[in-house]
Parts: structure tokens; sequence; C-alpha cells
């Protein structure tokens, strides 16, 4: 049965992978919610209203988002900042305007800055996505299970704060509050490390790979988790790491350390303790997420 939406004309600024998905997962959960595209590629508009994903677009962002009482800017981080600069104007009164970003510090500097007072910017992350990019693979449940971290200005007017909230219940998705200092902090060690360590290791194997590719026709499944998020290019990435450098810088610094105790380790035959801490940490996580799963 449809529900009632939070908001009835939405517009996302950008219909990529994760835009896409939430188009789906929007027009899935309600029936009549009207959802707009607005973007420069018409091709990719088009395919996206082909997809249901959106019901109409429009490529002249002035008109697009005439309007709406929601925008979701979805595009890059390096773009979001761009956009938050020449939309001001545009927006209706009291229009909710969110993102879904990677990193959150400066885009909500920059939103908090410049639109107007009556406009209300909550940053949003959808901690989810998949290692292909493109509307064409977006799918209604990919944020299904996932967090969705919400970042709120400290002034902010609770009802928006919670008409967000309950959106992202109904996508399926795991609402969590936290002001965006601590956001960065935290996904820097969740996502940024992850998906470096990832490409590290792609680089270092590619290095050490014959070129009748021995290497890569012995690998197990080990390695294809921990090379799977490679796949994800450098485009999708400049805009994440470049706002959040000094807390990824952090982080590497710190798994440099490890790795260079464990190196030590290893030639000291101490490597066990490393592996029960390591264990202990992953079936904490492992209990923290299933308990998860059952309430939810």
């Amino acid at each position: 049965m449809s529900k009632e939406a939070p908001f009835q004309r939405i517009a996302i600024y950008g219909v990529g992978l994760i835009g896409g998905s939430l188009g789906l997962a929007l027009k899935k959960r309600y029936a009549r919610v009207h959802i707009r595209g607005v973007g420069r590629d018409t091709s990719r508009l088009e395919k996206a209203r082909t997809m249901g994903t959106i019901d109409d677009f429009d490529t002249d962002a002035a008109h697009g988002l005439e309007g709406c009482d929601l925008v979701i800017l979805a595009t890059p981080v390096e773009h979001i900042l761009q956009i938050l600069e020449k939309i001001g104007s545009i927006l209706a009164p009291s229009a909710v305007v969110t993102d879904v970003g990677s990193t959150k510090r400066m885009i909500c500097r920059r939103a908090w800055h410049h639109l107007p007072s009556a406009v209300e910017f909550v940053g949003g992350h959808p901690v989810a996505g998949r290692e292909v990019t493109g509307v064409e693979n977006s799918v209604p449940g990919l944020f299904e299970g996932a967090p969705y971290i919400l970042c709120p200005h400290p002034g902010a007017r609770s009802e928006n704060l919670q008409r967000l909230i309950h959106m992202v219940e109904e996508i399926g998705a795991r609402p969590a509050v936290m002001d965006a200092e601590e956001h960065d902090q935290i996904i820097a060690w969740t996502s940024h490390l992850p998906q470096l360590i990832s490409t590290a290791l792609a680089n270092v194997s590619s290095q050490q790979e014959t070129p009748d590719n021995k290497l890569i026709r012995v690998t197990g499944s080990g390695f294809q988790d921990m090379i799977r998020l490679a796949g994800s290019p450098y485009s999708v990435w400049q805009g994440i790491l470049d706002t959040n450098d000094d807390n990824i810088d952090l982080t590497l610094e710190a798994l440099i350390r490890q790795l260079e105790k464990m190196r030590a380790d290893l030639k000291g035959r101490r490597l066990s303790y490393d592996f029960d801490r390591a264990v202990e940490f992953y079936n904490a996580y492992r209990r923290l997420k299933d308990s998860s799963r059952k309430r939810g």
C-alpha cells in the first residue's frame, strides 16, 4: 500500500547510479510523488525516464528546480559545491535541499553560506553504492539496510529533518544524524581508506603480474573481495579525496604504522596478537550488524 510522501515534488539533480536508485526507490514507495531529473546529458535523462526513475526532466536548472519542495543534489562532490553557489535564487521559498555527497564539511558550509535563509539544507550521505556507475546500473533496493547519514545545521527546523528521516526509513535505509565534522572523520576510516587500500592492492598486484596472467589465474574469492572497490574510477573519487584529505591522511598514517608493525611482528613471529585483535573486532562488527538486521 502506497503511503503519502513527505515531499510531493522532488528534483534529482544528477541522475546517475545514486540519483537513479533514489528515484526508483522513491517511486516504488510513493505512487503519487513527482520526480524530475535535472542535468546536462539529455540521453542519460531520457534513459532515466524510460527506466521509470524520473517522471520528466529538464536540462535548464532554473526551470527544472522551480516549484520543487525537495531538491536532491546527486552529482559528484566537486559539482555539488559549484551548484550550491548558483541555485539560491531559483529555489522555491521553504524548499528543502539535501545531497548525497560522500563528504560533508565543505558541502554544508557552502550550502549554509550561499542558500537563502528560507531554504533549509540538510547534508545527506547514503552509505551505499556499487563498483559500477551510471543510471543504467540503478536499483531500487540499493539503500535497503544501509546507513543514511543526515547532517543538519545546528539551528535546523526539526520538522524538515523529521520529514527527511521518514523518507530515508521508507526506502529501507537506516538514518543516522551527526554533525558534518564527525561524519568526515568516521567516513575516512569506513569508506575512503578501504577504497585506497583496494586501489593500492590492485596497483601493487598489477606490478607483479606476468604477461600470461599467472597471478590473476590463481586468485580466489578473498582477492576478489579485496579488489572489488578498485573498479571505482578516480572521476568518482576526486572530489571526495580533495575535500577530506586531512582526515584521509590520518588514516593512511595509522595504516602505514600498523603495516610496519606487522612487518616487524612477522619477522619476530609475533603476529598472533595482530590476528587475535582483528578477529575480536570482526566478531564485534558481525554481532552489531546482525543485531541491526534483526531489528530492521
